[in-house]
């Protein structure tokens, strides 16, 4: 069955992705030689100096003389080799978090020069203590945490950039953040991810969650460390939530479009998908949840057993977090 394209859905990663184009096609594996806004050959119809792309009005634009003009959409089904509803996934994988980081003229930042900041970053915060603001902001959501894992951490005063009218980042202001360190299966940090907090809720900004460099791919916030048991869901809130309810180990996958790419570590044996009831969305949650279990179990074949589990909310629309919420808010009428 063909995925059903949301309108409203598509015109939210159009508005998150405009004016990040640039980074999200060099996230994705577009050549730069592509990107250089040099005339070139077309990806789509070849040639040899008929494509130029511009970027000119923030969407990812090019022009070309044979084929006409074009958007950051169709060149990248045009590059991937992929249909538009596949590219969608990918393009609301890297912003439906905030996962870019604001456009640039410049080329991207190298990787150890990532590595320092992420260090930097990682260094100038301090782990969770009761009734600091990141503390504050998890239990107003019931979470309260016995044993904070080591991979969250406050910072006391993060920056917060968006882009500006000449695309160059600008301060928006300062606020704590709580910060999750991604890794992949052996270790190995990837990423940050960002939440701006104020006074127990998120800060006011366009986008108080952001992973500070893309291309995370299959990577996951190791809240807990896997055993031959793991728990996996998208947001941290949420994998919180199942860690508190069932006393499993669990990851955080951060998006949809990343848990269907989650890499596990050896020695599972037993997963526990807790996916998103997005059923008044498109069923992105469910639908990357048992994509997840799908190839997990196809990998395995026969030669690993594997146990692999999906769990969905019953009510369109929530999450595992929502309904942990509603529990505690049940047992304290109950207590009271």
């Amino acid at each position: 069955m063909a995925e059903r394209m949301d309108e409203s859905r598509i015109e939210r990663v159009k508005q998150r992705a405009l004016g990040r184009w640039t980074e999200i096609l060099r996230s994705l594996g577009v050549e730069e030689r592509i990107l250089q806004r040099r005339n070139g050959p077309c990806p789509l119809c070849g040639g040899t100096d008929r494509f130029q792309y511009t970027d000119k009005f923030g969407q990812g634009n090019y022009y070309c003389r044979h084929c006409g003009p074009g958007g950051g959409f169709k060149l990248l089904q045009a590059v991937l080799h992929e249909d538009f509803a596949s590219v969608l996934r990918r393009v609301e994988a890297c912003v439906g978090t905030g996962g870019m980081a604001p456009p640039r003229d410049a080329a991207a930042p190298s990787p150890e020069r990532m590595r320092r900041l992420m260090q930097r970053l990682w260094d100038g915060a301090r782990p969770l203590q009761p009734g600091d603001p990141a503390d504050r902001y998890l239990r107003a959501r019931g979470l309260e945490l016995a044993s904070p894992p080591a991979t969250l951490r406050c910072h006391p005063a993060l920056g917060y950039y968006e882009p500006g009218h000449d695309s160059r980042p600008r301060l928006l202001g300062t606020y704590p953040a709580l910060l999750a360190r991604i890794q992949r299966p052996d270790g190995q940090v990837v990423s940050l991810h960002r939440t701006w907090v104020l006074d127990g809720a998120k800060a006011p900004v366009p986008e108080p969650r952001k992973v500070l460099c893309p291309g995370i791919q299959g990577a996951a916030v190791h809240l807990y460390p896997a055993t031959d048991e793991l728990a996996v869901a998208e947001g941290i809130e949420t994998a919180l939530a199942v860690h508190l309810a069932t006393g499993r180990p669990v990851w955080a996958a951060l998006a949809a479009g990343n848990l269907e790419r989650l890499w596990l570590p050896q020695g599972v044996r037993r997963l526990d998908i807790w996916a998103d009831n997005d059923a008044d969305g498109g069923f992105e949650g469910q639908a990357s949840a048992y994509a997840l279990a799908r190839r997990l179990v196809r990998e395995a074949g026969t030669a690993t057993a594997l146990d692999v589990q999906v769990m969905v909310p019953r009510t369109p629309g929530q999450d595992w977090a929502d309904v942990w919420q509603a529990q505690a808010r049940e047992r304290a009428l109950k207590a009271a």
